[in-house]
């Protein structure tokens, strides 16, 4: 993931080369988006788990004041969490619902053709909505510290990057877009007393389809 956010940075350092562009046109494009959310929390010392699965949605807002370059607001509705699975002794899941609100940098490439490549990157914040437990874990040996423990921070701070596939109709802008977001906040205190983890920040991907209008006729930017 370090590479990918590294491509993503100097990508943004060839925006002024290409935006020599005479006939750009600025660009406000609004709509939702509906997909599925790919989580686990990356623990220190590391925990054997699986990817949870849940459902992520929202509203999206990109406004493009520059050639290739432009701010994209998104409110979305995730559901997270991550799942332990035991040989013998059962599964332990937890489920969280969460509001994030990422302010990214919006970055494309193929000016005004009606397929676009993007690139997304910025930071987010979030609130926790709710958090659950399911556990049938028998044996006590497998228990974990943080088992029937509540989460220290009901905000949470963190970054995104992603990059889409933009496809522009008559009948509106259509995109299949991947995400990767990666919490700074602990879900836990760590380093508490009895508490053996010194991290444990959540981690999701995102696959999503967007579907969007431009609400400007395109008047060119000079």
């Amino acid at each position: 993931m370090t590479r990918f956010f590294f491509f993503l940075v100097f990508s943004w350092f060839l925006i002024p080369v290409l935006s020599a562009q005479t006939d750009f046109k600025t660009e406000i494009n609004i709509g939702v988006s509906q997909g599925i959310g790919l989580s686990r929390v990356a623990f220190y010392p590391s925990v054997d788990q699986v990817l949870l699965t849940g459902y992520t949605g929202g509203l999206l807002l990109r406004t493009i004041t520059e050639p290739h370059l432009g701010i994209q607001l998104e409110v979305n509705y995730l559901k997270r969490g991550w799942t332990e699975k035991f040989i013998a002794s059962g599964d332990y899941t937890r489920n969280q619902e969460i509001i994030t609100v990422p302010v990214m940098t919006h970055i494309y490439f193929g000016k005004q053709t009606k397929t676009r490549l993007q690139f997304v990157i910025g930071p987010y914040i979030a609130y926790l909505l709710s958090d659950s437990e399911t556990m049938t874990v028998s044996d006590t040996l497998e228990y974990k510290d943080y088992y029937g423990k509540s989460v220290a921070h009901t905000f949470e701070f963190g970054f995104s990057g992603g990059v889409a596939v933009s496809f522009r109709t008559k009948l509106g802008i259509f995109e299949l877009q991947g995400k990767y977001n990666h919490s700074l906040t602990n879900l836990f205190t760590p380093g508490a007393e009895e508490f053996i983890y010194q991290g444990c920040r959540p981690q999701t991907i995102d696959i999503t389809l967007h579907y969007l209008v431009n609400l400007t006729a395109g008047g060119k930017k000079k």
